[in-house]
C-alpha cells in the first residue's frame, strides 16, 4: 500500500509539473482539462487510502512515506516533460535535492532513533506466543546447521563443510 501511495505521489508530481505549462493550442487545452480530471482522481485516491490508514494493522507512516517518496521521485522523472529548459533544470534540481534530503533524513532517523524490540529478534518465537497454531517455516536452524547462515559477518567455522569442497 505504501508503493501504491508512491504511484499516487508520482502522478501528483506529474500533474503539478504539467500544470505549470502554458496551453497554446486546442490539443494542449484539452490536455489541461484532462489534468484537472486527473487531479480529482488522484486526490480522491489519496484521500481514500489516507482514510484507510488508521485501520488496525495498517501503517499510516508507510502511506505517507510512499506518497512523499513518489512525489519527489516524480519531480525527477517528469521534469523532462517541461518544454522550457530553465524550468526543466530547476524542477530536476529540486527533485534530486529533495529526494536526497528525504532519503538521507529517513536513513539517519532509522539508524539513530529506531530501536528494535528484543521480542522481535526471534520472529518465529514472537508469532508462537500470539498464535497457538503457528508453525515456523523460516528454516533458520537448518541454515545455521549447514553453514549457509552467518552471524556477525564472520566465517562460520563449525568444522563441518557441507559444500562439497
Amino acid at each position: 500500500s505504501g508503493a501504491v501511495m508512491g504511484l499516487f505521489g508520482a502522478k501528483l508530481a506529474e500533474i503539478v509539473l504539467l500544470c505549470c505549462e502554458k496551453s497554446n493550442n486546442l490539443v494542449e487545452k484539452a490536455g489541461a482539462r484532462s489534468r484537472k480530471q486527473q487531479t480529482c482522481l488522484v486526490v480522491g485516491g489519496i484521500v481514500i487510502v489516507a482514510a484507510m490508514s488508521f485501520i488496525p494493522y495498517v501503517d499510516w507512516a508507510a502511506h505517507l512515506g510512499g506518497m512523499c517518496a513518489g512525489f519527489v521521485l516524480g519531480l525527477v522523472c517528469f521534469s523532462f516533460h517541461i518544454r522550457s529548459w530553465v524550468f526543466m533544470i530547476i524542477w530536476f534540481v529540486v527533485g534530486v535535492g529533495s529526494t536526497t534530503v528525504l532519503y538521507s533524513l529517513g536513513i539517519a532517523y532509522m539508524y539513530n532513533e529506531v530501536e528494535t524490540k528484543d521480542e522481535l529478534r526471534d520472529v518465529c518465537g514472537y508469532y508462537k506466543n500470539y498464535f497457538d497454531d503457528y508453525e515456523c517455516r523460516c528454516m533458520l536452524d537448518e541454515a545455521i546447521q549447514f553453514g549457509s547462515w552467518q552471524f556477525g559477518g564472520g566465517n562460520n567455522n563449525s568444522g563441518d563443510n557441507h559444500s562439497g569442497d
